[in-house]
């Protein structure tokens, strides 16, 4: 059970930090105009959703406590090593398009985090009305920057640093905030099927 209590803290500290380096590209894209270069970003976006892509999927398969934070992450860290293949691989093709992708993609993960909220009531977390609030406020950044892309109210650079700054704070708010590793203490081994201590 030690074992398995070192892999929780593992996914959940390197899903942390792989979402905080999210919201540092956004805020990079947001503020160095050099990296509006295709290379820079190509670089900058292709190591990142690579390494989000990763850490997901290791979320995924680490079955901590609630399973609430890593509970969509196998589909979505797919979903980030294939945009990282696309703009490694295909950039001529994949800029023009990234920033309606990371704007929808932003969306859809806000729509993931409010059914991620509405489930931590379930489990009586006090914190789930937050959570709610923020992943609905997720929603919003996401549907804003895919209308300002639409409707080019706003450099794509901008867009894209915007989307991937709010994703990254909300995914380390709900990481922080729904990943456990005990179950003993919280008397919830036998109501939801998990391992004891």
């Amino acid at each position: 059970m030690k074992q398995h209590n070192g892999v929780v803290k593992s996914a959940k500290i390197i899903n942390v930090i792989s979402a905080g380096l999210m919201s540092l590209a956004g805020l990079l894209l947001l503020v160095i105009p050099d990296l509006e270069t295709m290379v820079a970003q190509r670089i900058v976006l292709g190591t990142l959703f690579g390494l989000t892509g990763a850490a997901k999927i290791f979320g995924y398969f680490s079955n901590d406590l609630y399973r609430l934070a890593f509970q969509f992450d196998l589909a979505i860290g797919i979903f980030c090593i294939l945009l990282t293949l696309l703009t490694e691989l295909m950039p001529e093709y994949a800029f023009g398009t990234l920033p309606i992708i990371f704007a929808a993609y932003v969306s859809l993960d806000g729509l993931l985090k409010i059914q991620t909220s509405i489930d931590a009531r379930r489990f009586g977390m006090k914190s789930w009305i937050v959570m709610l609030i923020t992943a609905v406020m997720l929603f919003g950044a996401g549907g804003f920057a895919l209308g300002a892309v639409l409707a080019q109210l706003l450099r794509p650079n901008a867009v894209v640093g915007i989307a991937l700054m709010a994703d990254g704070l909300e995914n380390i708010w709900i990481t922080a905030s729904t990943v456990r590793i005990r179950a003993r203490k919280k008397n919830l081994s036998g109501q939801f099927g998990l391992e004891e201590e």
